[in-house]
């Protein structure tokens, strides 16, 4: 029975990829930000969760992917919280946490988190 990417989900490694594009674009916008506390904290936060996971573009192995996903998530309510709780945020990073935001949760629902089966050993002979 074959299942298309969409049934399967999209790599991790191209999830980890999109978390590191986003995370350098929220510090980037940090430093034209005022405050720049709330995008610096979100993409730094995206940043060492896409590489403290096992992954073909984590630099660590600190945690698993399940703890990755609900990371994940944790670091959407805080774009969205931080996007329209926060007092004195300009418009500009406000829209770009929202969007980031909604960005992010797009990308998670479409992962495969499941890790690639061991591989067997080639039978002896």
């Amino acid at each position: 029975e074959s299942r298309s990417m969409a049934q399967q989900g999209r790599g991790f490694w191209l999830h980890q990829f999109v978390e590191y594009g986003i995370a350098a674009g929220l510090i980037m916008l940090a430093a034209q930000t005022s405050p720049p506390a709330a995008p610096a904290v979100v993409g730094a936060a995206m940043l060492l969760n896409a590489a403290c996971t096992p992954g073909p573009l984590g630099a660590f192995r600190w945690f698993s992917r399940r703890v990755h996903r609900l990371l994940d998530w944790a670091i959407i309510g805080a774009a969205l919280v931080a996007a329209i709780v926060l007092d004195g945020l300009d418009q500009r990073a406000r829209l770009a946490m929202i969007a980031v935001a909604l960005v992010h949760a797009i990308v998670t629902l479409g992962t495969n988190f499941a890790g690639r089966a061991p591989r067997q050993g080639r039978a002896a002979g």
